[in-house]
């Protein structure tokens, strides 16, 4: 196998609860977890040197995929030189995944491309050495998701068509977040809506339309489930002079996909 593209799909929180820090220094959380098809993409291609293109957005010593694709490499105690391209659409710091989706598409796709035959299962294993959701994104669909994102269990549960998503323009860092929620005991919600004053906002324009948004994850992306596209075209397109990203999503079964394999 000479190259793999590969889609990685965001994920929304349809619930969250902190229910506790461990000793060791991590929250215990219980959540579930929903794929929708808002995606990144990413090209692995077998070279000589490794090299990342594309959507890169900070130095490499910080970057998820080199940090992914580096404790795959000392895991197995061997070197899987690769050209990574990621064509980036998830926002990054959003409490969508893209992070984590991109670290967990890198331990996926170095997994065909080098045909290392690690399971499921395996790189979960090893996904969540780089982060907590991690691991979620191997099973993707539904999923409830407890202790640090490492249990994860497949669930059916009745959905939306779509999810309407309002995403503002303020970058939420997960890290800092918890350390807002250990120094105040608020929960994320409660911190949002003092960091980022569009939250109330959005409250306030979804309710007239009878909807009740939701926080994903650490935020600030709010959304909502929607029954007909037409009702979330028309939440979309109404609200006025929003500094952000709207995304009309439909959920999805899984939280990757092989679209090549050359």
């Amino acid at each position: 196998m000479a190259s793999v593209l590969i889609q990685a799909n965001a994920k929304i929180n349809l619930d969250f609860k902190i229910l506790g820090k461990r000793p060791d220094g991590f929250h215990q959380i219980e959540s579930t977890f929903q794929s929708i098809d808002l995606s990144d993409f990413l090209l692995f291609e077998k070279s000589k040197k490794t090299q990342i293109t594309g959507g890169i957005v900070c130095p490499e010593f910080q970057n998820i995929i080199f940090k992914a694709k580096g404790v795959l490499e000392k895991d197995l105690k061997k070197k899987l030189p690769c050209k990574i391209h990621l064509q980036k659409s998830i926002p990054i710091a959003s409490g969508l995944g893209g992070g984590s989706a991109d670290a967990a598409a890198t331990l996926f796709g170095l997994n065909l491309l080098y045909n290392l035959k690690l399971s499921k299962k395996d790189l979960a294993k090893i996904g969540v050495k780089i982060g907590a959701d991690v691991p979620f994104f191997f099973y993707g669909g539904t999923c409830k998701v407890e202790g640090i994102g490492e249990k994860v269990t497949l669930i059916k549960q009745k959905l939306p068509k779509f999810f309407l998503i309002f995403r503002p323009h303020k970058r939420l860092e997960t890290k800092k977040m918890y350390e807002l929620y250990d120094k105040t005991g608020k929960n994320f919600l409660a911190l949002v809506r003092e960091i980022c004053p569009e939250i109330e906002k959005l409250e306030k324009y979804f309710s007239k339309f009878g909807l009740k948004p939701k926080l994903s994850g650490s935020g600030p992306t709010m959304f909502c489930g929607v029954g007909n596209y037409e009702l979330a075209k028309k939440v979309s397109e109404n609200y006025p002079n929003f500094n952000g990203d709207i995304f009309i999503c439909r959920p999805q079964k899984e939280g990757m996909k092989i679209l090549t394999i050359k």
